[in-house]
Parts: structure tokens; C-alpha cells; sequence
């Protein structure tokens, strides 16, 4: 009894070790019956309080990074309108060029905090979607990604590429949200034309690898992806070009829709990258509430890519 009481004191004085603060501490006894199952109890409570803390802290730094990005993309094209309206007001320009010049360049600016604005709020739109409260619909996939696809055609002539696309199917309905997926696969496109406009071809393809499982892959024989930036493609207002300059006009946000859009219909997002082709793959469920899990070779590659994120 004595040994009992005092196994009862350290218990005491650990909880309130704890309470103080030391929250990555747990209780080493190994003792018997309920006195156990009480720190136990204890152990997994520490631990939960430890995660729910550790979600919390990256929700917060998160939402800090978010507010840091969208200040820094907000204030580059408005440091420009404003200098070059400025310009304007106050007559600084010799000629009808520099002023038709000065307006176009306020123009593209304002229409690149447009871009911005709204892959934002597409963004934020996903990201608090439940897959449950999803306005699902059977969606022949197919005649999406070939209507898709064609909806390129005047760009990439403009740009002198060529799209490919096939589906080793010739009818395939899956559960999902059109305008969603639409965005998804469109996102992906516009992507390997910003990005892969050293190279001249697209392929948009779709595969049918088993009864539940779809694949989307958009490749572009465009300059590689540094090994790097694997792991970074799917973070948002991240760019592979360096000093994020904005050639491309993009916007950081178009592959973080990617990931969540797939993300909320079960599925994951997988990339690869070489001198020859860079792939995105959209691995999608057929059916409604089923989920998909990497494969072992995808898994290193997926819990990288989770963890940048």
C-alpha cells in the first residue's frame, strides 16, 4: 500500500508537470488495474491535446503564410498601376504611345490582381468543401476531357503546340463535381501551356486502370522540373521560375486547386518529370465515397508532397 501511495504521489506531481505546460511528457509507470488503465487514459488524452495543438499551430501558420503571399502578389501590380497612373495624372508622358503604353501596362496589371483575385477565391471556395455536401452528378468522362481539350485549340495554335488527347475508353461515367473536375483538368492545361512552352505538344489522356480507379494525365515536352520543386508544385503561390518573376502570369494558386479539387473526391495527385515529358496524374474514384491510397512506389513521393503542403 505504502509503494502504492507512492506511485499515486508521482502520478499527482507528473499531472501536474503537465499542466504546467511540458505537454510532450507522459507518464512511464507500468502499474496494474485500474491504475493503469488511468494512465493510459491520461497518456492518449496528453497525446490528442499534443495533435489537436500541433493542427491548430499549422492551421495559424498557414493562414499566416496565405495573408504574407496574397500581400506580396497584391502589392507588386499595384506598386505599378498606381505608378504608372500617376504617370497619367500628372501628364509625364510625351506622346499619344507613352500614354496608350502607360494604359496597357495598368490594364495588364489590373487584370493580373483580376487572375489572382479569382483563383483566390476558388481556392478558398474548395478548400472548405465537404466531398458529402458535394453536388455530385454522373459525369461522362470522356466527352470531358475531349470537350476540354478542343476548348485549348486557338492557344495552342497561337503558341504553335499541338494537343493530343485520348482515352483507352469510350464511355466511362464517374461521381463527381463537373464544374470541379472541369476546373481541375483545366488547370492542369493551362499549366503545361505556361510552363511547357519550350516543347510542342500536350497530351490530355484518360485510363481506366481498374473498376475503381480513373486516371487523368496532362504531360508537356516542355523543360523539366527540377527535382527540388517535386515536392513544392502542389503549395500554394509557390513557382518553379526563380525570383517569382510573373512571365508566365501565373498565379501560384492553379495546382493547389488541382490538389484539393482531387483531394475532396478521395483521390490523390501524382507528378513525374524528366528531359522528355513532365506528367501530372489525376488518380480519381469511379464511385462516390470510395478512396484511393498511392501506390508503394507513389507513397514516398505522396506523404512529400503532404507534408510541403
Amino acid at each position: 500500500m505504502h509503494y502504492k501511495r507512492i506511485q499515486e504521489q508521482h502520478i499527482i506531481n507528473d499531472l501536474h508537470y503537465i499542466a504546467d505546460g511540458n505537454f510532450d511528457y507522459t507518464i512511464p509507470y507500468k502499474l496494474i488495474g485500474d491504475d493503469q488503465r488511468i494512465v493510459e487514459s491520461i497518456n492518449v488524452l496528453v497525446n490528442n491535446v499534443i495533435h489537436s495543438m500541433s493542427e491548430e499551430l499549422k492551421t495559424e501558420k498557414s493562414k499566416d503564410e496565405l495573408i504574407s503571399n496574397v500581400s506580396h502578389d497584391i502589392r507588386t501590380p499595384l506598386t505599378s498601376i498606381i505608378g504608372y497612373l500617376g504617370l497619367i495624372e500628372n501628364k509625364q508622358y510625351t506622346s499619344e504611345e507613352d500614354l496608350a503604353k502607360y494604359v496597357h501596362i495598368a490594364y495588364s496589371k489590373a487584370r493580373q490582381m483580376k487572375t489572382l483575385a479569382d483563383d483566390l477565391f476558388e481556392y478558398t471556395k474548395i478548400t472548405d468543401k465537404d466531398y458529402s455536401k458535394l453536388n455530385t452528378r454522373k459525369i461522362e468522362m470522356k466527352a470531358m476531357i475531349d470537350q476540354i481539350a478542343a476548348g485549348f485549340d486557338l492557344e495552342m495554335a497561337e503558341k504553335d503546340m499541338k494537343m493530343h488527347s485520348k482515352t483507352n475508353f469510350d464511355k466511362l461515367v464517374i461521381d463527381g463535381s463537373p464544374s470541379d473536375l472541369a476546373r481541375a483538368i483545366n488547370n492542369l492545361i493551362s499549366n503545361a501551356l505556361k510552363y511547357g512552352h519550350d516543347g510542342h505538344n500536350i497530351y490530355v489522356e484518360g485510363f481506366r486502370v481498374n473498376e475503381k480507379e480513373l486516371e487523368i494525365k496532362v504531360s508537356n515536352d516542355g523543360e523539366k522540373i527540377p527535382e527540388e520543386s517535386i515536392e513544392h508544385v502542389f503549395d500554394r503561390f509557390y513557382r518553379v521560375e526563380n525570383s517569382r518573376n510573373k512571365s508566365t502570369g501565373g498565379t501560384g494558386l492553379g495546382l493547389a486547386i488541382v490538389y484539393e479539387v482531387v483531394n475532396i473526391h478521395g483521390g490523390y495527385c501524382s507528378v513525374a518529370s524528366n528531359d522528355e515529358l513532365t506528367t501530372f496524374t489525376l488518380h480519381l474514384p469511379i464511385k462516390h465515397g470510395d478512396k484511393l491510397t498511392p501506390t508503394k512506389h507513389e507513397e514516398g513521393q505522396q506523404e512529400v508532397i503532404d507534408n510541403a503542403k
